[in-house]
């Protein structure tokens, strides 16, 4: 249980700081709570696959992003909490829409945060497009050489 309090925007802040592509490229955190997170992807016709799907990567990127905003309920604003690891399962196509990606905390433990993610597109909460499980873990900074 973590007694942080930090807004979606400060996330939005500290990562357009240190990855800013994100930003730029249509991710944002919707919503933070205890041991929750919920990143989100701005429906972009120029990410989509023919058929009109959202793309693999742009799931996967989503997820990966939900779990680092979860690391951060536990954390604090950590730049170098890193993926460790992630699977994800595409459970049907993913069309029409924003993309939604809630991660909760499974487990925190000293140098590895895990947890798992439901993905769906906005408004459609019932039908989840794919679900992953990862795991993040704490890097000490790098010196500048």
């Amino acid at each position: 249980m973590s007694s942080l309090t930090l807004t979606p925007e400060e996330v939005d802040a500290f990562v357009a700081r240190v990855y800013p592509i994100t930003a730029a490229e249509g991710y944002r955190c919707a919503e933070l709570g205890e041991d929750f997170a919920v990143a989100t992807w701005r429906h972009d016709e120029r990410a989509l696959r023919p058929g009109g799907l959202i793309s693999g990567p742009v799931q996967f990127a989503t997820a990966d992003l939900a779990l680092w905003f979860v690391s951060f309920t536990q954390l604090g604003l950590e730049a170098m909490a890193v993926t460790s690891d992630m699977q994800i399962a595409f459970l049907r196509p993913a069309r029409g829409g924003d993309l939604v990606a809630r991660a909760e905390l499974l487990r925190a433990g000293k140098t590895r945060i895990t947890g798992r993610v439901l993905l769906w597109i906005d408004g459609d909460e019932d039908r989840p497009v794919a679900h992953a499980t990862g795991s993040y873990a704490r890097l000490r900074p790098v010196e500048p050489t």
